[in-house]
């Protein structure tokens, strides 16, 4: 297969030469331009698309880094970033972590060695003085779901502490006051965020709230499961429970019935994220719905804005949330339900 040296040589020009005349950056005498044209035609030289596109500045390819892509909050945000690219015509490039935090660093300068135009990052936060530093360089970065410590980054993202407070307030105006928090990874700036919510809510209307209160473990099945059983040893003064996220509100539900326990008669639960599955457990379970599939989406528009933008700023945008209230808290509420009960919106 022909090069671009192969048609210099031919040609008897420099390789910047026949760059001009495929891609019609500069001016070349009309007889140079003849003898690249022969020389390609001559040779049957199909120059690379993405050779073009990077001599052009760009390659509508931008990257996407996820903690671990078969999750389902990174799944489902990429979907809503692909989509909103792809009417585009951009590409996305996905780089998985797979829950290992040791992977970041490597992780990026692959991205930025093979030349994407943009990285939305959903990783640990390990890395943010990697980000700054590639996002001063000209490949903007925009950081989703966990708040960067700078606020030089661009983001979007969801107030966790007031959408915290949204659940809270309703289990509270249900008239429960002994309500325990199964929290997630302690490692994760959201379970940081949303575990201070909890304490303020909880000192705010005088109820109590030791540390043993909030049970901290992983966003799985398995925690939720294990610590409602570790609960049930407290009925009946535990009368409500909020999960960090719905699988653990779907584990904890499991181990609450696994025990006897009627819900929502013996314990409510509520949860966070409005997975696709809350409206079909038994019963529905009350959540937050966290807009997954938009926070990819308005990622890809504020790359659209960056790329765009005669002036350097700034973006962050805050996307609302709003509770869903289901079964597992209101008895009023059909066994099944995908919609619920919405409750007023939360945003920033």
């Amino acid at each position: 297969m022909a090069t671009i040296k192969d048609v210099a040589l031919l040609a008897g020009v420099s390789t910047a030469t026949v760059s001009y005349v495929v891609n019609h950056k500069r001016r070349v005498t009309e007889e140079v331009a003849v003898r690249v044209r022969a020389a390609i035609r001559d040779l049957s030289y199909t120059p690379s698309g993405t050779a073009r596109k990077l001599q052009r500045g760009h390659t509508s390819v931008i990257g996407f880094v996820a903690d671990n892509i078969s999750n389902r909050f990174p799944s489902r945000l990429v979907h809503g970033l692909a989509t909103a690219a792809a009417a585009q015509h951009y590409n996305v490039l996905i780089s998985d972590l797979h829950d290992d935090v040791a992977n970041e660093p490597r992780a990026l300068e692959l991205l930025v060695h093979e030349q994407v135009e943009a990285i939305i990052y959903c990783g640990f936060g390990a890395a943010e003085k990697q980000l700054l530093q590639i996002h001063r360089s000209g490949i903007p970065v925009v950081v989703v779901d966990k708040s960067p410590d700078s606020n030089a980054l661009p983001s979007v993202l969801i107030d966790n502490g007031g959408s915290t407070e949204t659940a809270l307030q309703h289990l509270f105006d249900l008239g429960h006051r002994d309500i325990r928090f199964i929290s997630g990874d302690p490692n994760n700036r959201n379970t940081l965020l949303r575990n201070e919510a909890f304490r303020v809510f909880m000192r705010r209307h005088r109820l109590r709230c030791p540390e043993s209160h909030i049970l901290m473990g992983s966003y799985s099945l398995q925690h939720g499961y294990a610590s409602a059983l570790h609960l049930s040893e407290d009925l009946p003064g535990v009368t409500a429970v909020f999960c960090g996220d719905d699988m653990i509100a779907f584990g904890a539900m499991a181990g609450f019935k696994s025990k006897g326990l009627r819900i929502p008669e013996d314990v409510a639960v509520a949860g966070f994220s409005n997975d696709p599955l809350a409206g079909v457990m038994d019963p529905g379970l009350t959540t937050i719905h966290y807009p997954m599939v938009e926070m990819g989406q308005r990622a890809f528009e504020v790359f659209l804005a960056l790329r765009d933008a005669r002036r350097r700023f700034v973006p962050h945008e805050w996307l609302k949330t709003h509770l869903i209230v289901r079964r597992s808290t209101n008895l009023k509420c059909p066994p099944f339900t995908n919609s619920g009960l919405t409750t007023s919106e939360n945003k920033h």
